[in-house]
């Protein structure tokens, strides 16, 4: 199935949605951090990035600037509309706020 980049910082969340993701399947990636997403973005190429917002190094945004193009879905806290509106108009393909349900992701 496709190849997914997960970039979250929160350690818990990052395992829970590999888990979830590779029993559906697909091949994923963790990183924790935006200086990470981007090495990885240069190594391999990705159908999908699962991007938080708030990160170490590089935050969400950053990443998606230089993201090589890949299909995007933040999912983040950050839930007031500019900052949804600021998400789809750097690129996302959808934007999930957090706390999310799985399934949703999934789908």
């Amino acid at each position: 199935m496709a190849n997914i980049l997960i970039v979250e910082d929160e350690m818990s969340i990052n395992e829970l949605i590999k888990r979830n993701l590779e029993l559906v399947g697909h091949n994923c990636t963790s990183v924790f951090d935006g200086l990470s997403a981007l090495s990885q973005l240069q190594t391999q190429p990705y159908d999908l990035m699962i991007l938080d917002i708030m990160l170490p190094g590089l935050d969400g945004y950053e990443v998606i600037k230089a993201g090589h193009n890949v299909p995007t879905i933040f999912l983040t806290a950050k839930s007031s509309l500019e900052d949804r509106i600021k998400g789809f108009a750097m690129g996302a393909d959808d934007y999930l706020v957090k706390p999310f349900a799985m399934l949703e992701l999934v789908a």
